[in-house]
């Protein structure tokens, strides 16, 4: 069992704690009044907690950094954005099942 915690990311630590991560990393990007986005926080809180250590999963609130939103061309709410060692890998967009987004994560670890 990990003792992982979903991060806040900001357009002031997307680079160190996104970029500069060695392993995977997965950026959801929600809004407050996203329904969708609330359960996509669900399943990830779940998921947090079944990952190994070097699985990051942070979230950026996409009201509050538009320049990341833009740069990384997010369409919709929410959207999973999927690196490993700072290259993005995969985009997601949408609320997808547990497994799903497991697996995509699994895919990433060899």
């Amino acid at each position: 069992m990990s003792t992982n915690v979903i991060t806040e990311l900001n357009q002031d630590n997307f680079q160190e704690m996104a970029l500069a991560f060695k392993g995977i990393s997965v950026v959801d990007f929600w809004s407050a009044t996203c329904l969708p986005c609330k359960q996509m926080t669900r399943i990830l809180e779940e998921i947090v907690q079944e990952i190994p250590e070097h699985v990051r999963i942070s979230k950026i609130n996409a009201d509050d950094n538009p320049l990341l939103v833009q740069k990384y061309s997010v369409r919709a709410l929410p959207t999973l954005l999927f690196f490993k060692d700072g290259k993005l890998m995969e985009t997601k967009t949408g609320v997808d099942r547990k497994q799903v987004i497991r697996k995509a994560i699994e895919s990433y670890l060899n």
